[in-house]
């Protein structure tokens, strides 16, 4: 569950309702906001004075309620610890990247398919425990710091399992399985814990925060057998299960399924006939009592976004080397590390193109439950796909011959990763279709080709060197970039002519000049008021000089 965003009001109570009026009436970044209520039910950040301050009182930062979102009327900022959990990303992608790069194959890209979910699931997880309800106190960067710890013990032997048997060794050792499953229960054990606290503690939310306990629980019975299981492909087939029971969201099901029967319930008692839904993907009412704890989405946004940037981050880590003779200045090696740079640029760019402020769209993850998912998830195989490419992006500017596997890792990370930035930009929903210079629908299918020529080019890269397929990525990458820009913009036509009008005027009744008032106050005075101005200033002083005399 997901709410818009707005910007933040002044804290004083009176102006609070005047613009929560106010800002009914309007669109904001991500959507319409006319289905939001302002709580007082919020915290201020203070000092501790005492050691019983240093933890806070338990707290649910934004609801549903009768059909209504309640959010706090002031935005706040990213705490400093939740960035600090991210460093510790860096590395885990870090050492997921060197691990499938070690054996470039199909079982090292399954391997490190199946191992990075759980990482991403735990990240997920501390995302949206400091979205709804994180408190930021002593407790919250204590449980940080566990989350931290477990996953270094995850990584470091989810890297190592083993994919053959090695030296004289006839079966393959599962201790490294055992391991990391043992790591990864642990912390999501506590997340489990933290729910079912604050179904105890906040009576108005126990219902939502029980079932997202089992949401979380369900699937760690899907992973706990593999402490036993030692056959390869009940290891497969229970990793893979434990993907899509994690992400089919056992408590939204619920809530969806709940609600349909409300919504019938409602129906019969008013003596209407039908079903009378929403839609699939639209979330029905539930009744009005029941508090469902919901995503503050300008925060979603930005921590998905700063996910992406630190895969970004790697491939363009791997990007920089060590000038060795021969190749000082501009050289070979470095048009390889140029032309791996401007495929990241060019990611990074398409990444951000759906919300760039010439791009009408309602966001996903307010348009309805069904897209949030998407949106959410998709993020995933975004990432996953993105660090297969940085392990590769290191070995081929160091070495211009590489095993074809390391191409493949290339061209069908980057492939897959402009695939899924595709699909990104179609959960959104379009708020003006017929405006764009080039269809969304087309750009969506030029960046399908795009990304599906690159998977397809990197299988027959044998004889080719890695200055080739660079080069060819870039080529491809930049195109589709340059076509995305090009297709944002409005039709030369009514449209664009008002907002350029609009603009104009704009400009217009913004000119103006500051003045300062004869007891020393300064205003802003529009152009058209000028020459009035100096008019009667010329006569003001006429008059004082004649006092003066006098």
């Amino acid at each position: 569950m997901t709410e818009p965003y707005r910007p933040s009001p002044p804290a004083t109570s009176i102006s609070q309702g005047h613009l929560s009026a106010k800002g009914l009436q309007r669109r904001g970044t991500y959507g319409t906001e006319n289905h939001l209520v302002f709580h007082e039910d919020f915290q201020e950040e203070w000092k501790p004075l005492r050691v019983r301050e240093l933890i806070r009182p338990l707290t649910v930062r934004q609801w549903i309620e009768g059909g209504k979102i309640h959010r706090e009327p002031v935005s706040r900022e990213t705490p400093r610890f939740e960035l600090f959990f991210d460093l510790l990303f860096v590395a885990i992608i870090h050492q997921l990247a060197d691990a499938a790069i070690e054996e470039p194959g199909g079982r090292s890209v399954a391997r490190f398919i199946l191992t990075f979910w759980p990482s991403w699931s735990v990240w997920e997880e501390a995302r949206k425990f400091a979205n709804q309800s994180g408190t930021d106190d002593l407790l919250h960067r204590l449980w940080i710091l566990m989350g931290m710890m477990t996953l270094i013990g995850y990584t470091a032997n989810a890297s190592a399992i083993e994919l053959e048997p090695t030296g004289e060794e006839e079966t393959v050792d599962h201790s490294a399985v055992r391991a990391a499953v043992a790591f990864w229960l642990v912390i999501k054990l506590t997340r489990v814990i933290v729910l079912l606290y604050y179904a105890w503690k906040l009576p108005s939310f126990r219902g939502a925060h029980i079932w997202k306990a089992i949401a979380v629980l369900i699937p760690m019975f899907f992973l706990f057998p593999l402490i036993w299981v030692t056959s390869r492909t009940a290891q497969i087939v229970l990793a893979t299960l434990l993907i899509v029971v994690d992400v089919c969201r056992i408590d939204l099901l619920v809530l969806a399924i709940r609600g349909r029967i409300y919504e019938f319930q409602q129906r019969r008692a008013q003596g209407k006939k039908g079903l009378g839904v929403k839609g699939w993907d639209r979330m029905p009412d539930l009744p009005q009592t029941y508090k469902i704890p919901v995503t503050n989405i300008e925060h979603a946004v930005e921590r998905l976004g700063a996910f992406v940037v630190i895969v970004l981050g790697e491939m363009v880590m791997n990007l920089v080397y060590t000038a060795v003779k021969g190749e000082i200045g501009v050289s070979h090696q470095f048009g390889k590390a140029a032309l791996g740079l401007m495929v990241a640029w060019a990611i990074n760019y398409l990444y951000m193109l759906p919300s760039e402020p010439n791009a009408e769209y309602e966001h996903a993850l307010r348009h309805s439950w069904f897209s949030g998912i998407c949106f959410t998830f998709f993020h995933w195989p975004l990432c996953a796909s993105l660090i297969l490419a940085s392990a590769a992006s290191g070995k081929m500017v160091v070495n211009d011959e590489v095993e074809t596997g390391v191409h493949w890792y290339w061209g069908s990370g980057v492939g897959f990763a402009i695939i899924f930035m595709a699909i990104l930009d179609l959960t959104h929903q379009d708020l003006a279709p017929n405006q764009a210079r080039i269809p969304r629908v087309i750009r969506a299918l030029l960046a399908l080709c795009a990304g599906l020529s690159l998977i397809l080019f990197s299988l027959g890269t044998q004889h080719m060197t890695s200055t080739g397929v660079l080069a060819i990525t870039v080529g491809i990458t930049w195109f589709l970039l340059a076509f995305s820009i090009f297709g944002m913009l409005p039709k030369p036509g009514t449209v664009q002519k008002e907002e350029l009008e609009r603009r104009e005027r704009e400009e217009e009744q913004g000119r103006g000049v500051v003045v300062q008032d004869l007891d020393g106050r300064a205003r802003l005075e529009s152009g058209g008021g000028v020459g009035k101005l100096r008019e009667e200033r010329v006569e003001e002083e006429r008059l004082e000089e004649g006092g003066s005399r006098s």
